[in-house]
C-alpha cells in the first residue's frame, strides 16, 4: 500500500516513529529535561521524517538545535485551553505573561549565568516602561509571579539551578539567593513568534493567511488545514469547516494519513471526525480523573438523557455559535492588552497576511489528488444545523442532584458550591465542543452522544471515590 506520510519508516520501526509525532505535537518545546530525558534523543533519531511529515501534511516547521526541538506551528484558530501553568497548575495571568517577555529578553542580554536578584532587577527595570505592570521585589505578590515564571523555564531547561533556591528568595529576598545557568538554545526556542508584536492592530491578524495562488496550492492548504484541525481540534464538525476543508474532511485519505502520522484511531460520524486521544496528545482529556471531569461526564449523561426523552416538553433547537462568534470574546480580551501605543502604523495592515501564514509552501509538494475526494467546485454548502437547547436553570437544578446522589465522591470544596462546579464542568464541556455556551443555557452538541449511555458505580469499599464505565 502507498502511504503519504512515513512513507520511509519501516513498519516494524513505526510505533517508534508515531511516539515522537506524538511528543513534538504534546510538547513544542522539547528539551534535554522536559518533558522527560528520553524524549529529545527520540525526536532526534526521527528528525528526518519528522521534518518531511510535518511540514507537507500540517504545515508545520521542526527545528533542532544543540539542546532543543521546536515546533513552529501555524494557527488556524485561537486556542485558550492550553495556558502556561505554574508548578502547582495555576494558570499564568497577564502579570506572569508579561514576566516571560521580559525574562527572556533580560536572558538574551546576560552571560552564561546570572543571579535571580540580578534577573530580577532587569525585568524590574523594563517593567517600569510597561503601563500598570512593574516588578516591585518588596511585594511578596510580584516576587512569587516572578518566581513561577522563572521555575516555569527551569522546569524546560532554558535556566538550571547552579547554587541556592528561588523559593527561599521569594520568601526573603534580602537573606536568600539563586544562581542559574542559562542554556540560549533553549531561551531563544521558547518564543517564536510569527509576527512582530509592533506590526499587529489585533490578535486575530495572527490568523490570516495568503488567498492560494492556484487550484493546487488551495487543495494542499485546505488539506493541511483539515489535518490540522482534527490533530489540534477535540472534535471536527463538518458545519464549521469551509467548503475546501469540509471536502478533505470527507475523504478516506485524511483518515489514512493521520492514523498513520499518530498512531491513534479516527472515528467518522455524520456530523464530523474525532481523533481519540488514547496517549495523550492533548493537555486536557476527556474523560478524565478529578472531581470537575466526572461531574462533567455525568452531567453529559443527564444532558443526554433529557434530549431524547420522549416524556419530557420538547426541547428549543437553535444554531450553534460560529467559530468567529465563539472566539470574539477572547479576541476582545486580549486586543484590550496590546499596546497600541507601540504599533508601527505604518507597517501595521489590518489585512495583511501573517508573514509565516503558508509553511505548505516550504517544501510541500502539493496534496495529491485522492479519487474519493469530491472536486472543490461541487461543493455544497453544509445546511445550518440546530441542537437541543439546555436552559440554565435545568443545568443547575441536576447538578445540585448530581452532588446529592455522588457528593461522597466529590472533593468537600465542590460538594458545598454545586454551582462552581457546574461553571467548571460546563467550561470542560465547551472546551471540548460537547456544548456551546449561548444566552440562557448550552447547546448539546453532536459529540455528547458519544457518551450518553456511560455507567456509574459508586464504591464501597472507598466512599470517596467512584468508577465511571464508558460506553459508546
Amino acid at each position: 500500500m502507498n502511504h503519504r506520510v512515513a512513507t520511509d519508516v519501516p513498519d516494524l520501526e513505526l510505533a517508534s516513529y508515531q511516539r515522537a509525532v506524538r511528543a513534538v505535537l504534546r510538547h513544542p518545546l522539547i528539551t534535554e529535561t522536559h518533558p522527560d530525558a528520553g524524549t529529545l534523543p527520540l525526536v532526534r533519531r526521527w528528525s528526518g521524517p519528522l521534518r518531511t511529515d510535518l511540514a507537507e501534511a500540517l504545515g508545520y516547521r521542526l527545528e533542532l538545535s544543540g539542546t532543543a526541538a521546536r515546533l513552529i506551528r501555524a494557527c488556524d484558530d485561537l486556542d485558550p485551553t492550553q495556558p502556561a501553568r505554574t508548578r502547582t497548575k495555576r494558570e499564568f495571568d497577564r502579570q506572569r505573561y508579561a514576566y516571560l517577555a521580559l525574562v527572556l529578553a533580560a536572558l538574551g542580554r546576560a552571560g552564561i549565568q546570572i543571579a535571580l536578584s540580578e534577573l530580577a532587577e532587569a525585568v524590574a527595570a523594563d517593567a517600569k516602561g510597561v503601563t500598570g505592570l512593574g516588578l516591585d521585589t518588596t511585594r511578596a505578590a510580584d516576587r512569587a509571579a516572578f518566581v513561577d515564571v522563572v521555575s516555569w523555564l527551569e522546569d524546560r531547561g532554558a535556566l538550571r539551578l547552579a547554587d541556592g533556591s528561588a523559593r527561599a528568595w521569594a520568601d526573603d529576598p534580602g537573606r536568600a539567593e539563586a544562581l542559574y545557568d542559562i542554556d540560549r538554545d533553549v531561551a531563544s526556542a521558547v518564543y517564536r513568534p510569527s509576527r512582530v508584536a509592533q506590526h499587529l492592530r489585533s490578535v486575530s491578524a495572527l490568523l490570516a493567511r495568503p488567498a492560494a495562488a492556484s487550484r493546487n496550492a488551495a487543495r494542499r492548504d485546505a488539506g493541511q488545514r483539515a489535518r490540522r484541525a482534527l490533530i489540534e481540534q477535540p472534535v471536527v464538525y463538518h458545519a464549521d469547516a469551509d467548503d475546501g476543508v469540509r471536502n478533505i474532511l470527507r475523504t478516506p485519505s485524511l483518515v489514512e494519513d493521520v492514523q498513520r502520522l499518530t498512531g491513534l484511531t479516527v472515528e467518522r460520524r455524520a456530523e464530523g471526525l474525532l481523533l481519540v486521544d488514547t496517549a495523550g496528545l492533548s493537555e486536557r482529556r476527556f474523560p478524565s480523573t478529578g472531581t470537575v471531569s466526572q461531574a462533567a461526564l455525568l452531567l453529559v449523561r443527564e444532558i443526554a438523557d433529557r434530549v431524547v426523552d420522549p416524556d419530557a416538553p420538547a426541547l428549543h433547537r437553535l444554531a450553534a455559535p460560529s467559530t468567529a462568534e465563539r472566539l470574539a470574546p477572547l479576541v476582545e480580551q486580549v486586543d484590550a492588552g496590546l499596546p497600541t501605543g507601540t504599533v508601527l502604523t505604518g507597517l501595521a495592515d489590518p489585512d495583511e497576511p501573517a508573514d509565516s501564514g503558508s509553511l505548505a509552501d516550504s517544501g510541500s509538494q502539493g496534496e495529491p489528488d485522492d479519487p474519493a475526494e469530491p472536486d472543490d467546485q461541487q461543493a455544497a454548502t453544509e445546511p445550518e444545523t440546530e441542537h437541543p437547547l439546555v436552559e440554565d436553570g435545568w443545568l443547575g437544578t441536576t447538578m445540585r442532584s448530581l452532588v446529592e446522589r455522588y457528593g461522597s465522591a466529590f472533593g468537600a470544596g465542590w460538594r458545598a458550591d454545586p454551582q462552581r462546579l457546574l461553571v467548571a464542568a460546563l467550561d470542560l464541556l465547551i472546551a471540548h465542543r460537547l456544548v456551546a455556551r449561548v444566552d440562557g443555557g448550552v447547546l448539546a452538541l453532536p459529540l455528547l452522544g458519544r457518551y450518553r449511555n456511560v455507567v456509574v458505580e459508586v464504591r464501597s469499599r472507598e466512599p470517596d471515590l467512584f468508577a465511571v464505565e464508558e460506553t459508546s
